[in-house]
């Protein structure tokens, strides 16, 4: 009897202290709602948890080209301009978008690279016609003159 009541007691003992099991789940978000997170964080003025969703969306769709611009844009708002410039470029390698080209144009021109910028309005306005664009355009244009 206390043979069986020894057994029994260890073999609780031993399964009482073994680990649980961790079970770790995929992201159930996707790309676009990692973006879109993003957003709100960003327009809370939460960068760092803002930055963090824009990576996560890159890393579930390295070929979607808005994660890279609203990093240029989260760069750009955090004094950051080498770094946006860097993310502006990297969304142009996904899509020749014209408002990725306007803010890398302006980013540009706030660093003094004037020719430089004045590329990339120009193919922005080729893409499309818009009035920020053209602002952008005639500072750019005002400083190439002096």
């Amino acid at each position: 009897m206390k043979k069986r009541l020894f057994i029994i007691s260890t073999i609780f003992f031993i399964t009482s202290c073994s680990l649980p099991k961790i079970i770790v789940y995929d992201d159930p978000l996707s790309a676009a709602e990692h973006n879109d997170l993003g957003v709100v964080y960003e327009k809370k003025s939460m960068f760092d948890l803002a930055e963090k969703e824009y990576k996560k969306a890159i890393n579930k769709n390295k070929d979607w080209y808005l994660p890279y611009f609203n990093l240029g844009n989260l760069y750009y708002k955090k004094g950051e301009k080498e770094k946006a410039v860097e993310y502006y470029l990297k969304a142009l390698e996904k899509e020749r978008n014209p408002d990725v080209l306007n803010n890398l144009a302006y980013v540009l021109y706030e660093l003094g690279k004037y020719e430089e910028a004045q590329k990339y309005i120009e193919e922005a306005l080729t893409i499309k016609k818009d009035p920020k664009y053209e602002d952008t355009y005639k500072k750019i244009l005002e400083k190439l003159k002096k």
